[in-house]
């Protein structure tokens, strides 16, 4: 995979002919930083002290720094997604943000990476719109979120994810030493319908970047597809409007009225998500370490395959059923994946377990991310308890009056499955049932042991706009938690 000057791999190629930033040694001499709080630079790190509110920004256009927006506060979002940019035409829009940081100190515990945005000027402004990453570095385990800010000052935390956790960031950030932390944003094409874009959100980490500067790894995920945020209005959007524009300012931002923090290798990059690295002429190899083609395509393939949405020119085509089928699909909703297992439920249709046969999730309004969907392949995490051998287990779509509209080709010998989780591939690729409002999706076991039985998962909370139900004899019962699965479209 290529690197950059430093050695930190480029998770993404980047655009062809678009913007590149790798910051200069000594910061305080770059004419893309604005340098808001820092305290020392030089040798290619730069303090930050934080004190209140305190934003030291990227600027891909340093003239935007005294000026704004077309419309400045009173940016349109109609015509600001109409037109693709706030500023000028070449504002970037599909970036990759990447820094490493050492929280020394702090007491109010709040770090947040930030674009692509304008001017944040008073209140009720709406150049301010913005996507962020939110990090709380004095909770042990740091908590983090996907924020929109619609304007300024208006935000609203992702609704799909919600505040989260990372099994990897088992541990508070403050005090931990140098963590790599990088923002992607991209538009996904005809993500929401039809020519409308969807934004993809990323979340990608460096635990350990001084003995390991290649280990960047996808923490999380998210897609705004609409749902999230309620007052777009004001700015004459959707309420929910979802940001397809490019601009030119980029933010590390802090509240945190006494925190210390030290920075090292800010780079910011227009990424093309859909590209292949081997194409793309915009990638320089470190200057003392010549690119081996070979070892590229091949960590090129496994990086791709694993991280990027849709099908690129290596990907092959992907049909599900169990062989590789995530590469030729394009996850919508993911709960096993990005957060693991959580609460166990049995399958079994006993009275010990009231009779449990199904887990479902259903589109609750056609806002959910679900509705309109047509599933192509679905993952569930399942385990077993005991010896069960039959019936097969099943994966299934009932429409609202409890009919059977698509049964997957794909069953699974509850034999086969061990005593702790294992990823269950189901086919769908053969459905042509696109899901509707009351439709239910999900597994069945029908199996009548209470000693000998399935078991599958919820964990968090409801996504948005969509219900969980299990099915107890003859009855659905409603749930708050999410089936754990991923499905692919």
């Amino acid at each position: 995979m290529p690197v950059d000057k430093w050695g930190i791999p480029l998770l993404y190629p980047s655009k062809s002919g678009g913007f590149e930033w790798f910051q200069l040694d000594d910061i305080a001499n770059d004419e893309h930083f604005h340098p808001d709080g820092m305290t020392s630079s030089g040798g290619g790190s730069f303090t930050i002290h934080f004190s209140g509110p305190t934003s030291p920004d990227i600027f891909t256009d340093r003239s935007f720094e005294n000026t704004n927006s077309i419309g400045g506060c009173n940016m349109d979002f109609a015509q600001t997604a109409s037109r693709g940019y706030i500023y000028k035409p070449n504002d970037p829009r599909d970036v990759e943000l990447k820094v490493i940081v050492n929280i020394q100190s702090g007491k109010d515990g709040g770090l947040s990476i930030s674009g692509n945005t304008g001017r944040h000027s008073g209140s009720g402004c709406c150049s301010g719109f913005d996507y962020m990453i939110n990090m709380q570095y004095l909770d042990d385990p740091a908590i983090f979120r996907f924020r929109k800010e619609m304007w300024h000052v208006s935000y609203h935390t992702d609704p799909v994810t919600g505040e989260f956790t990372l099994p990897d960031v088992n541990f508070k950030l403050q005090g931990h030493g140098n963590i790599g932390v990088g923002f992607i944003r991209y538009n996904k094409k005809d993500g929401v319908s039809s020519g409308k874009d969807s934004v993809v959100i990323e979340l990608w980490m460096n635990l350990d970047p001084d003995n390991n500067p290649e280990n960047w790894k996808m923490m999380k995920r998210t897609e705004d597809k609409g749902g999230w945020g309620n007052d777009g209005d004001k700015c004459n959007g959707a309420k929910d409007q979802i940001g397809t524009w490019g601009g030119p300012k980029y933010r590390i931002k802090s509240n945190d009225s006494s925190a210390t923090m030290v920075f090292k290798h800010l780079s910011l990059r227009e990424i093309d998500p859909n590209g292949s690295f081997d194409d793309n002429p915009n990638n320089p190899p470190p200057p003392d370490q010549p690119p081996d083609p070979t070892t590229i395509q091949g960590q090129f393939k496994i990086q791709w395959n694993v991280n990027t949405i849709g099908a690129s020119s290596c990907q092959g085509t992907g049909v599900g059923g169990g062989g590789g089928g995530e590469v030729g699909n394009t996850k919508f909703y993911t709960v096993y994946t990005d957060s693991g297992t959580d609460s166990d439920k049995e399958l079994s249709d006993s009275s010990t377990f009231q009779n449990r046969k199904r887990l479902v999730m259903s589109p609750a309004s056609s806002s959910s991310i679900f509705s309109g969907k047509i599933p192509r392949q679905i993952d569930i995490p399942l385990e077993k308890v005991g010896t069960p051998t039959t019936p097969d287990i099943h994966c299934k779509i009932w429409n609202s009056s409890g009919t059977v509209v698509y049964d997957s080709p794909t069953t699974i010998d509850p034999s086969t499955l061990t005593t702790s989780y294992t990823k269950q591939i189901f086919d769908f690729s053969t459905n042509t049932h696109t899901l509707v409002v009351g439709d239910r999706i999900g597994v069945e076991f029908t199996g009548t042991s209470s000693s000998n039985y399935v078991i599958a998962s919820y964990k968090g909370t409801s996504t948005a706009n969509t219900k969980y139900y299990q099915y107890e004899g003859t009855t659905w019962q409603s749930k708050t938690r999410s089936l754990v699965m991923d499905v692919w479209e």
